[in-house]
């Protein structure tokens, strides 16, 4: 299943499609297991900000810098799931799927007209 947003795409693996869900937000894309209710079980949030954060925590990763045709830039996270985003029944699945989460993660790319930068 291929993601497409305006600043950045991604591909979750097919063996992984029926255990993950996808809501896509203005500048956030959830990624879920969908044998939660709809409230709970985020596994991880991709968010497309123009500026970034003052602290990070422990539970975001930088995963890069993408710039437009007119220069305008966003900085790419990804903020997984704190403790208790999924039921105890999932737990165990939860953190299999985490252990994966490299898969889509090598998937990521910038969208039509967009571009890594990489200094």
């Amino acid at each position: 299943m291929q993601i497409i947003g305006e600043w950045y795409s991604f591909e979750i693996p097919e063996h992984l499609e029926k255990l993950l869900g996808v809501r896509k937000r203005r500048n956030c894309t959830d990624i879920y297991l969908l044998q939660e209710d709809s409230c709970s079980g985020l596994l991880v949030s991709l968010k497309c900000l123009k500026h970034r954060p003052a602290r990070l925590d422990d539970y975001t990763e930088f995963l890069g810098r993408l710039t437009g045709k007119n220069g305008d830039g966003r900085y790419l996270y990804a903020i997984y799931g704190k403790e208790g985003s999924v039921s105890e029944d999932n737990e165990d699945l939860y953190w299999r799927l985490r252990d994966k989460f490299c898969l889509v993660f090598d998937s990521i790319g910038p969208s039509e007209g967009k571009k890594w930068i990489t200094s």
